[in-house]
């Protein structure tokens, strides 16, 4: 489920300010939701998924993080309460949402501590 990694993405120095910063599982677990993500400039482009979406499974995670899968569960869930992400799995494979992230990877300055730092 690797894909070839280029681009970058962009992390909001107002990031520091978000609740789970100090928390080093949570924030890794989030950075790694993001670098994955499909982007989507357009809507008339064709992309498999909607922008901020991914698939991927909770082992696949694990081994990537170094953790392990209760671990990658819980800050998923941490997350999903904090409405950071959505996911959803099937079988072996999690589909996540990176919720507003057009907002965080857009052009707009405002980005990360407008959308999430609660």
């Amino acid at each position: 489920m690797q894909e070839e990694k280029k681009g970058y993405v962009k992390l909001y120095k107002k990031i520091e300010d978000w609740k789970y910063f100090r928390d080093p599982y949570v924030l890794q677990v989030f950075i790694f939701c993001l670098l994955h993500c499909e982007y989507v400039k357009d809507e008339k482009s064709i992309s498999r998924f909607r922008s901020g979406s991914f698939e991927t499974s909770i082992t696949e995670m694990a081994n990537i993080l170094g953790k392990g899968r209760p671990k990658i569960y819980e800050c998923l869930k941490i997350l999903k309460n904090d409405g950071v992400i959505d996911y959803e799995t099937k079988g072996r494979v999690t589909t996540i949402r990176v919720l507003k992230y057009d907002i965080y990877q857009s052009d707009f300055l405002g980005g990360f501590g407008k959308s999430v730092g609660k």
